[in-house]
């Protein structure tokens, strides 16, 4: 069979708010676009689950059309939410020229009844449990229509990816997942929703195996650590930070705020290769805080907030500082104070995004519940577009706020003040050591 799998094209704002807003040059807005290049991680795990006799295509919208003179047997999509719509319009499209559609992934997973009108076959849940049935039951002639796995799966099943099958598109940086699930059930994110509360964890001989694999196809590759949350444990912390220092890489990763009182993790982060670290602070405000995180966890450690982010930053690790705007408590001057902190403490990046209610969330739950839903549109859900009524501002004052606070990130002045202070502290760190 030949195969085809799919990512379809995604945009963070339409054309119309990019030109208007004049985005694209936007510092920050760059750099969530470098993020946003990097290869379907998900995909090339599925590619590593199909049998070898048959022949894979890996098509990425966003760089290239679809080969239309191809014609496929089958294929598989993956996408996100702001994806869905894309990835619908392409499988009717497939579907109507013969070709089986598979859909996967974390929207499917969530809103199976939505993707099964576009679909001949679905996964709820992680596919490495239910791919082998998958091919079994095609072999056989006896397909179904939906495969569901059970929660949290032994990720020692979890194969190799097949990077090469992306290695002629021009991304910034290569995605390896170490771990799947998140302790904290934050009321916005849909990990612990999907993964569990547990943080399941691939052993050290498989990670490096794909790290071999990688630096076997690109020359001094930068790094993207996928998982919710790494570094969660100690011990594991350093039996990966051990194995990353024989290859001499650049890398980046999400976590949360305790690793800045881990001073051994940090000194071996920075012998490793670690370049940033994603820190969720998400709000200056401890009402909010606590609104996302019953557990009073993030709430705990806001009066921190400068001392973490100096504590990473001392060891030469910029810290890109995570922010949401539109939590109940927030008003028009959450802004201006968000913007004040972003400028007197000095971090190496931001990356501040309108809350957004993903399907699947207990945030979406309650939204719905409470008929604050703008629109269940999901190109707006993309972190840039407003998607919910606020609790203390009109959506227009919201979004001019929204769209000023992000001038005054990308200015000439922040921009380089910033580069200069970051730069003085590696100096520094230098000296030091």
């Amino acid at each position: 069979m030949k195969i085809a799998l799919i990512v379809p094209q995604v945009s963070i704002l339409d054309e119309k708010k990019l030109e208007e807003y004049r985005w694209s040059e936007m510092q920050e807005f760059k750099a969530r676009e470098r993020l946003w290049s990097c290869m379907h991680l998900g995909l090339l795990t599925v590619a590593a689950m199909i049998p070898e006799k048959h022949e894979i295509t890996y098509i990425d919208l966003n760089y290239k059309d679809m080969p239309l003179q191809n014609k496929f047997d089958m294929a598989f999509l993956s996408p996100t939410t702001p994806q869905a719509y894309s990835a619908y319009e392409i499988a009717d499209v497939l579907r109507k020229k013969g070709t089986k559609i598979v859909f996967g992934g974390v929207h499917t997973t969530l809103l199976p009844d939505e993707a099964k009108k576009h679909a001949d076959v679905i996964f709820i849940g992680e596919s490495e449990e239910t791919m082998p049935e998958f091919w079994s039951d095609l072999e056989s002639g006896r397909l179904k229509t939906e495969y569901r796995s059970s929660n949290n799966i032994d990720l020692s099943k979890s194969p190799v990816p097949r990077y090469e099958l992306a290695k002629d598109y021009p991304y910034k940086t290569i995605p390896i997942q170490t771990s799947r699930g998140c302790p904290h059930q934050c009321e916005f994110c849909v990990s612990s929703e999907i993964y569990g509360k547990r943080c399941r964890r691939k052993k050290v001989e498989q990670i490096e195996a794909e790290i071999k694999k990688i630096t076997s196809i690109w020359k001094n590759p930068y790094i993207f650590f996928t998982d919710d949350n790494m570094f969660i444990n100690d011990r594991k912390a350093i039996e990966i930070l051990s194995m990353l220092k024989k290859y001499h890489l650049s890398w980046y990763a999400f976590t949360d705020a305790h690793i800045a009182f881990k001073n051994n993790i940090l000194r071996n982060m920075k012998e490793a290769g670690c370049r940033q670290l994603l820190i969720g602070f998400e709000s200056l405000d401890e009402d909010n805080l606590l609104q996302i995180n019953k557990s009073g966890w993030k709430r705990e450690k806001k009066t921190y907030y400068n001392q973490i982010i100096n504590r990473i930053q001392s060891y030469g690790i910029g810290v890109v500082g995570s922010f949401m705007l539109g939590f109940e408590n927030d008003t028009e001057v959450t802004f201006q104070q968000i913007y004040d902190f972003i400028y007197n403490t000095d971090l190496f990046a931001t990356n501040v995004t309108i809350l957004t209610p993903f399907p699947g969330t207990k945030l979406y739950k309650r939204y719905q519940e409470a008929n604050l839903l703008l629109t269940q549109n999901w190109n707006k859900y993309n972190g840039f577009e407003l998607t919910f009524y606020p609790n203390k501002m009109s959506p227009f004052e919201f979004e001019s706020n929204f769209v000023e606070l992000y001038k005054k990130i990308n200015s000439d002045e922040r921009i380089n003040r910033m580069l200069m202070n970051f730069k003085n502290k590696f100096l520094q760190q230098e000296i030091n050591n």
